[in-house]
């Protein structure tokens, strides 16, 4: 592709050109480790590094052309914009041919359950014959090459990278999960979805968003990215926030105005099943899935496909089927040879920890211990409300370490301890693994341990430089059959 092709679909974004109109591209990056022959490099200023300032090594390296948004010197080739980062979009979606319009593009945004939403969607979609990919916060799956990335949704260049692969594939879909950050960081600006999904919006990220507001807008947003035709399945409980008349709204919820209303749910270790009525009459829906505010994620992607032309009966038969996502209310099913129920969660805001210790309320006769510990460089705000819930609502909460990323966890804990409710049982163990090991070892017959926040991680990060492998399952695994072998609570 040449730079001029590029240049009319910048449009209005350019403020200064200084490169020949000619120079033909093979490639485009804003990683400075992703360098081929004739690439072109967009340079952003990030929280931490600005690739402005390493354009002379760059263009040593071979890159034929940069797109800025500072002055350079007119040495290097490049295109000066107004915001490199809606430029990427746009470049992207000119140099991988807006293969989004050969699909069928499902995004979900929300504060929770954005990754059961892609992964059903995902199910259902391959179980009734097609092919297509996902991308999100457990696993990208492009067309089978299935691998882990840092960011729930990756830069503007990896995700049509991502959907060309899909289209050249043989791929017909392609569901991702669409983060907050993602919408206000323009990284799907030029993408347009069949179907967007809004599960809810509630507190979170708001030491990036600033306020709440902010962070509210930064997810309404995904309403305008919607194909001519396209339709956006949203929680009745944020229509009033939606100021948008050009979008074809469906709603659905517990409200009796929904267009896909919510009823008589229950929940046991077997799965939630509950009744929904739907613009082509009452159905009852059965799910493995456990939890139930489960309901509200199957029945938005149930809407989606519905909306979008699929069968609801075909859809329904298929959500039976669907075993649920690595971290995501996963039970440790060894756990049960000690005559307990372990219990790994991603939950780590206070409305997602307080929803699943209250559906573990309904389903447990015995005690919940809740291990769980608050993220480094991140909302410090919900620290103290995630220790006053977990402290609340289960018997005994133990604070942990999560994610220091930088931070002393010892402070962490600390702000987390300011919310617990006087005279909890509480305690506060700095080691993650003597956390859940405590945890399990305090448990009697019939307890559930919960251990939230990391989900899927398989590791713990406590700075830039160091890392250690440590995924919550397979650690309570590891001290569940070391407590079965010492002959420790076996129950009959």
């Amino acid at each position: 592709m040449k730079i001029k092709e590029l240049l009319n679909a910048l449009n209005s974004l350019v403020l200064n050109v200084n490169c020949d109109l000619e120079t033909e591209i093979k490639h485009i990056s804003s990683y400075s480790r992703d360098l081929k022959e004739e690439t072109l490099f967009i340079c952003r200023e990030g929280l931490t590094f600005d690739s402005h300032s390493i354009i002379d090594k760059l263009y040593d390296q071979g890159v034929k052309v940069f797109i800025v948004e500072k002055e350079v010197s007119s040495f290097f080739p490049h295109i000066q914009v107004v915001d490199s980062r809606i430029a990427e979009a746009v470049i992207a979606s000119e140099f991988y041919g807006k293969p989004f319009e050969k699909l069928i593009t499902f995004g979900v945004t929300g504060t929770n359950g954005k990754t059961t939403c892609t992964h059903l969607f995902h199910h259902i979609m391959h179980s009734l014959g097609y092919k297509g990919s996902i991308s999100g916060t457990v696993l990208n799956d492009i067309m089978g090459d299935k691998f882990y990335h840092h960011n729930t949704t990756p830069s503007s260049i990896e995700i049509l990278r991502n959907m060309a692969k899909t289209v050249n594939n043989g791929g017909q879909y392609y569901g991702m999960e669409v983060s907050s950050h993602a919408l206000a960081q323009y990284r799907v600006e030029s993408i347009r979805f069949d179907v967007v999904g809004i599960t809810n919006i509630t507190r979170d990220h708001l030491d990036f968003h600033k306020t709440f507001e902010d962070y509210k807008k930064a997810k309404l947003h995904i309403l305008n990215l919607l194909k001519p035709e396209g339709v956006a399945i949203v929680n009745h409980e944020y229509l009033k926030d939606i100021k948008n008349n050009n979008v074809r709204i469906v709603t659905f919820g517990v409200d009796r105005n929904s267009d896909y209303v919510i009823k008589e749910v229950t929940t046991n270790w077997s799965g939630t099943f509950f009744k929904l009525d739907t613009p082509y009459g009452p159905k009852s829906i059965s799910s493995q899935l456990i939890g139930e505010y489960n309901a509200f994620n199957i029945t938005l992607v149930l809407a989606a496909l519905v909306e979008i032309g699929y069968d609801i009966d075909e859809v329904i038969n298929v959500i039976s089927t669907f075993r649920g996502v690595d971290g995501r209310f996963e039970i440790i099913h060894e756990a049960r040879k000690l005559g307990i129920e372990v219990i790994v969660d991603f939950a780590h805001t206070p409305d997602a920890l307080e929803k699943i210790i209250l559906s573990l309320r309904k389903l447990s006769k015995g005690r919940i211990i809740t291990v769980f510990g608050a993220g480094g460089q991140a909302d410090k705000g919900k620290r103290p409300m995630m220790g006053e819930i977990a402290s609340k609502y289960s018997d005994i909460a133990i604070i942990t370490t999560d994610d220091p990323r930088g931070e002393d966890p010892n402070k962490i804990i600390k702000d987390v301890e300011k919310g617990l409710v006087p005279g909890s049982l509480s305690l506060s163990i700095v080691d993650r693994r003597e956390a859940i090991e405590t945890a399990i070892t305090l448990a009697n017959k019939g307890d559930v341990v919960l251990i939230a926040g990391r989900g899927h991680e398989p590791y713990q990060i406590f700075d830039d430089n160091y890392k250690k492998p440590f995924k919550d399952r397979d650690v309570a695994i590891d001290i569940i059959f070391q407590k079965i072998n010492k002959g420790e609570k076996t129950f009959k």
